[in-house]
């Protein structure tokens, strides 16, 4: 009776590992399929960002924002992380769904641009880095413009004031003075 319990045990054991082993092979095969971005889904993302600078939100939670949010995480060749656009906008200026939508867009935004711009990674050029930082602010703002006409409570003070900024041309400027990203 021992020596069947154990046997079976041991049996047991490897199933559970040559499952394990198997996921873990099948999940590394699956990225390593992921290849390079293609100049069709590049021209997908940026029609996604100008429909989505219409309507942020029914964008992000259709299809095909869920097929970019996916994409944008497993794109092998560009990196579209943070910056200090969207940390100004996390840190207090806007909150819960609007924080939401807008960090959406702020992504779709920048991937956008460095696909136009065929900017893989911005952080290894501080000009390039600035160019994302932009593009990704002036595309937040674009979609609190649209959410703002849908739903006057939309409205935040500070992103009003960027506007403002924005419409006497000083936006730029007042991105280079945003407080640096915090460090990791």
């Amino acid at each position: 009776m021992t020596f069947l319990r154990t046997t079976f045990q041991t049996l047991q054991q490897f199933c559970i590992g040559a499952v394990v082993a198997c996921s873990l092979l099948g999940a590394g095969l699956a990225q390593a399929e992921r290849g390079p971005a293609t100049a069709e889904e590049g021209e997908r993302i940026v029609k996604l960002a100008a429909v989505a600078d219409k309507d942020p939100l029914a964008t992000m939670n259709s299809a095909e924002g869920r097929w970019f949010q996916k994409w944008a995480d497993d794109v092998p060749d560009y990196m579209f992380g943070p910056d200090k656009g969207v940390f100004w906008f996390h840190n207090g200026v806007a909150k819960g769904d609007l924080m939401r939508v807008l960090r959406f867009h702020h992504t779709v935004s920048t991937a956008a641009f460095q696909l136009q711009k065929k900017i893989k990674d911005p952080m290894k050029n501080e000009a390039d880095n600035d160019a994302k930082t932009l593009a990704g602010v002036e595309g937040v703002l674009r979609a609190y413009e649209s959410l703002v006409v849908k739903n006057a409570d939309n409205r935040v003070a500070a992103i009003d004031e960027m506007i403002v900024a924005r419409n006497k041309g000083g936006l730029e400027e007042l991105v280079k003075k945003m407080p640096p990203m915090p460090s990791r």
